[in-house]
């Protein structure tokens, strides 16, 4: 009996050993499925430009909703799609986590986006290049991309700045693909001398010099002025956000290192802001009907105060004021608060249809 009951002891072991083991063979393939953000890079053809578009979800989805799309719109500071998808900053990555589907483009002569012949000149040969009615084209064309690859009818609109006085105009003309519009550090129409003195006409003030180049060269330095000037003494942004920024401003000009760290931007969204700071708005924003989010950093010394009281086409409308945060606030220490109110917005139910 001592010899069978050793006998049965082995075997329990044995088998005890082999659940084990298939057991932990089971859990091999769960961690392989873990839900990892992608990254896509496409280029879309439209007419002889060729537009960037950058994509960033998680690898285990496939199929999204109108309601899930996010569409984001670059600065003429940071021109380029990765100012959204900055290391340890990336707007698009702390919404692709949440199952969003998050696309950023570049406008012709930003970022990889083609550019213009014009480009490749001396600028002083030739006028301000890239104005509203181009970029809207261009906006216009990656939509209508994003929405035949996903097969929806709308997405949502996220601009930046000049990104965001884009996405308004197209907001007007193409109300039926908005599904919502978030315009942060938005511009619209206001004074603002300190910016339109620099482009003033010599012998007419409050028109723009007329000798104004086609395109701006310029360093991360000369680029982030008004960043460092809005920040004054506070310490929101790390040394290593700035220089993870400094990255992406580089690589915004594929000839930037060859040019010593200067990068070239068009001039026309330039022209665009300078009659904006001249408060000569581009278009009526009481045309714009979709539900509207205004936000912006207290101290953005660039973004419009009164928007609401323009926004008169929307029944949807709200404006949220970050605290200690500037014009670059995706950078800076609050920027949790940017993305967090972006997405209570997007995700409301009020002003879905």
């Amino acid at each position: 009996m001592k010899k069978n009951w050793k006998y049965i002891s082995l075997i329990g072991v044995f088998f005890i050993l082999l659940l084990s083991s298939c057991s932990n063979h089971q859990e091999v393939p769960k961690k392989s499925k873990e839900s990892k953000i992608a990254k896509e890079e496409y280029k879309i053809s439209q007419e002889d430009e060729t537009l960037f578009l950058l994509h960033k979800s998680i690898n285990t989805k496939k199929q999204y909703t109108s309601d899930e799309i996010i569409l984001f719109l670059e600065p003429f500071s940071v021109p380029t799609a990765e100012a959204f998808d900055v290391s340890k900053y990336s707007w698009m990555d702390a919404y692709a986590k949440k199952g969003y589907d998050t696309w950023a483009m570049d406008f012709r002569g930003f970022g990889q986006s083609s550019r213009p012949k014009e480009m490749s000149e001396p600028p002083n040969q030739n006028k301000p290049i890239i104005h509203l009615d181009d970029a809207t084209k261009d906006l216009e064309t990656v939509v209508n991309w994003i929405k035949s690859k996903r097969n929806v009818k709308k997405i949502h609109l996220v601009g930046w700045s000049y990104g965001g006085v884009v996405a308004g105009n197209y907001a007007i003309s193409h109300s039926n693909d908005v599904n919502k519009l978030v315009l942060y550090g938005y511009m619209h129409g206001f004074t603002l001398p300190m910016m339109t003195e620099p482009f003033d006409n010599p012998l007419q003030r409050g028109e723009f010099n007329p000798h104004a180049p086609s395109y701006q060269a310029v360093d991360f330095d000369k680029g982030m002025h008004h960043w460092h000037m809005m920040m004054g003494e506070k310490k929101i942004v790390t040394n290593e956000a700035m220089d993870s920024v400094k990255e992406v401003f580089l690589r915004s000009d594929p000839i930037s290192e060859k040019n010593n760290g200067i990068i070239r931007r068009p001039m026309g969204p330039l022209e665009d802001l300078y009659s904006i700071w001249n408060n000569r708005p581009l278009y009526d924003a009481s045309q714009i009907t979709s539900p509207v989010l205004v936000i912006y950093g207290e101290d953005d010394l660039f973004a419009n105060r009164d928007m609401l009281s323009k926004l008169t086409g929307t029944k949807h409308k709200k404006e949220v004021v970050i605290p200690d945060a500037t014009h670059w606030a995706v950078y800076e220490k609050n920027h949790p608060i940017l993305f967090e109110q972006v997405l209570n917005f997007i995700e409301m139910k009020e002003g879905k249809e």
